[in-house]
């Protein structure tokens, strides 16, 4: 399985290595409304997780994202 980085990375085409918990549409180059669709898509498939659209508007960045996963139970 991917690690959030990588998949965050990859959505966005950018370096893993600029990914961090912090991480945000306004600090991450390429992080806009469409490509946090994508990357919400690709998150919900990979750990095979659904988000509640209250969910997915309450992220305020990765950690949050990351912290919403391991609610749902999933190793991040």
């Amino acid at each position: 399985m991917k690690k959030l980085e990588t998949i965050v990375a990859d959505i966005l085409s950018v370096s893993e290595d600029i990914i961090h918990d912090e991480s945000n549409a306004k600090n991450t180059p390429n992080w806009d409304s469409a490509r946090h669709i994508d990357l919400m898509m690709a998150v919900e498939l990979a750990y095979q997780v659904q988000f509640s659209m209250p969910e997915i508007t309450g992220l305020q960045n990765l950690g949050d994202m990351r912290r919403l996963l391991q609610q749902k139970g999933v190793e991040v």
